[in-house]
């Protein structure tokens, strides 16, 4: 793609987005934010009203040059071609903080908080003539990834169940599957990911909850955090953990997150 390409597309992103301020909600086990939750609407082409998938950062918040808003777009520009609205929101700013990736900081914000943030998004969302309320599902990455896993339990799962369709973990743990109620569930993650242990883990909960339950694991010998992330060019260490992109893992991970929203936001 030309600069010229990449400038017009970006401006046509920019051309049908839109900044929201979302109430937060009182949601049972979680910690609300102080503040509206800031997250910008994007819209796909097309009449809508649209299917929409909640869009969830990492630890690193939407300011960081790396992960932030610019590598966000690419899962943004992903889920427009794809039909979809991609919703935004800023877990961090609301509650005074940029990051918290560090140990120390990490109960700053959990992803148990972040929780309750989706399900206010939703409810928010409900109420938007442009978008298909009933077709709500959820993308995390990271810190984003394990909230996404959370909102497949209790008990923030309990209210989240009857607004949002799925949600996709990558590269986030999964915890409690004595708690799982039953929400659709995608984890992908990197066989040689230690951040959580999100291969591992994932793989347990799966198996923990049966096989009739739809809970999908794919995991990527080899591979490790952020595989995703096309901006990053060479794997580095962030927090003790290391941080690769890996375009096999990245692209077949695509093709089940389109999959498995096609399978079960209808």
């Amino acid at each position: 793609m030309t600069r010229i390409m990449m400038l017009a597309a970006l401006l046509a992103l920019a051309a049908c987005a839109s900044t929201l301020e979302i109430p937060p909600q009182q949601i049972a086990g979680t910690r609300a934010a102080p503040k509206p939750i800031p997250a910008r609407l994007t819209l796909p082409s097309g009449p809508g009203p649209h299917p929409v998938v909640i869009l969830l950062h990492g630890c690193d918040g939407l300011a960081s040059p790396l992960s932030g808003l610019t590598g966000m777009d690419r899962w943004v520009s992903r889920v427009n071609g794809w039909g979809y609205a991609a919703l935004v929101p800023d877990s961090m700013f609301p509650r005074g903080v940029s990051e918290v990736c560090p140990a120390a900081e990490q109960r700053k914000v959990t992803p148990t908080d972040r929780s309750g943030d989706v399900v206010s998004a939703a409810l928010y969302l409900r109420t938007l003539k442009d978008i298909d309320s009933n077709r709500i599902a959820v993308i995390g990455l990271s810190h984003g990834g394990a909230t996404a896993a959370r909102l497949a339990v209790a008990p923030a799962g309990l209210q989240a169940k009857p607004l949002i369709r799925a949600t996709i973990n990558y590269y986030g743990p999964c915890v409690a599957p004595a708690s799982y109620t039953g929400m659709p569930l995608l984890a992908l993650a990197g066989e040689d990911d230690d951040w959580g242990n999100p291969a591992r883990n994932c793989r347990a909960f799966a198996a923990a909850v049966g096989a009739d339950k739809p809970v999908e694991v794919a995991t990527y010998p080899g591979v490790v955090h952020a595989f995703d992330n096309a901006m990053i060019v060479r794997r580095f260490v962030s927090n003790g953990h290391a941080i690769e992109y890996n375009a096999d893992a990245a692209n077949d991970s695509f093709r089940r997150v389109q999959a498995f929203l096609a399978r079960y936001d209808n």
